[in-house]
């Protein structure tokens, strides 16, 4: 499969939903469908906003198929390179309260084989590898949740809860979320409690968004924390190793107990 994808109005959703529909196809297991997924859109959110810093004006091309026992996925973009090599280690201490700079750890980190190729004409192209494992997963298919985030916001207590549906990710729920908190912040909230049971995914956009929010709750001299975890949420934060930054909590009763 090949896909074309614009710099000023990238659809992601098209991304997940066309690439969701080639693994579905596969004997991949549930947790390698939705590595994949998070990979492709990291690499390609990556390709659209290095272009758009480099002030390129071209498309992204994605390519998308299976050879040797593999899922290979190819990001290409016109912009002028970089060096992975020097790409910072995003859980340092001095980093990891940092908003962004996690795409190309979670993709190494995501995938069995990520590859950077700069053509003598210029431009990036990524590669990314994942192996079709032997049993298919009963939910294998394409990645569920909303196409936009929802967010609603209501009090118990002193507490304010942020409920969010949906995926945190670049363009749909980072800047929900963003908005979200800072809107409670700017009503007097002191207590931010962000219920996640209804995500669906996150990325590294999304992830920085938290981070983000994070510190402005600190700055403010509030507290933020987070309640009902999802694995694939869940996960991402010990990947990175933020969960040992938010303070986290398995259930609301418990939450609003010791906030």
């Amino acid at each position: 499969m090949q896909l074309t994808i614009s710099r000023d109005d990238p659809d992601l959703g098209r991304v997940e939903q066309e690439v969701g529909a080639l693994l579905a196809t596969l004997p991949l297991a549930p947790d390698a469908h939705h590595q994949v997924i998070t990979a492709v859109l990291e690499a390609v959110s990556n390709a659209v906003r290095h272009g758009r810093r480099s002030g390129g004006l071209g498309s992204v091309l994605l390519e998308a198929g299976v050879a040797d026992g593999h899922v290979v996925v190819t990001v290409t973009d016109d912009g002028p390179g970089f060096d992975p090599a020097a790409c910072p280690d995003p859980r340092t201490p001095e980093r990891l309260l940092l908003p962004g700079g996690r795409g190309v750890f979670l993709m190494h980190h995501l995938m069995d084989g990520v590859d950077f190729v700069f053509p003598p004409g210029g431009g990036t192209r990524v590669t990314l590898r994942k192996s079709i494992l032997a049993t298919h997963g009963s939910d294998g298919g394409p990645s569920e949740g909303e196409r936009f985030m929802k967010v609603s916001t209501r009090k118990s207590g002193d507490v304010t809860i942020i409920d969010f549906k949906g995926k945190i990710t670049i363009g749909i729920g980072d800047v929900a979320l963003r908005s979200a908190v800072r809107e409670a912040l700017d009503a007097g909230a002191t207590k931010v409690l962000l219920n996640l049971a209804d995500v669906t995914s996150i990325d590294s956009s999304g992830v920085g968004e938290l981070v983000g929010s994070y510190t402005t709750t600190s700055n403010r001299d509030a507290k933020l924390a987070l309640v009902n975890l999802p694995p694939k949420v869940r996960d991402i934060l010990h990947i990175t190793q933020l969960i040992s930054v938010f303070t986290v909590y398995d259930t609301e009763n418990e939450a609003l107990a010791d906030l």
